[in-house]
């Protein structure tokens, strides 16, 4: 179960420490915040870019002709 979870756990916890260094610090602070919130957001740009998987029809049985008479 933490291999479903551990990319979105990941991802919210830089969003909330690039808000918090974005609000309270200047200079390098800045920056983290930028890049901290930006990298969530690409991820979830390339998610909607690549979009769903294609699903797969269900296979069909091969239509079993009768053995031909010769």
């Amino acid at each position: 179960m933490m291999r479903i979870w551990l990319w979105p756990l990941a991802l919210g916890l830089l969003s909330a420490l690039g808000l918090l260094a974005g609000l309270v610090s200047d200079g390098a602070g800045d920056w983290f915040g930028w890049l901290a919130l930006g990298l969530p957001t690409l991820v979830g740009l390339q998610g909607m870019w690549r979009g769903r998987a294609p699903t797969q029809a269900p296979r069909r049985a091969a239509a079993v002709r009768p053995a031909e008479r010769g």
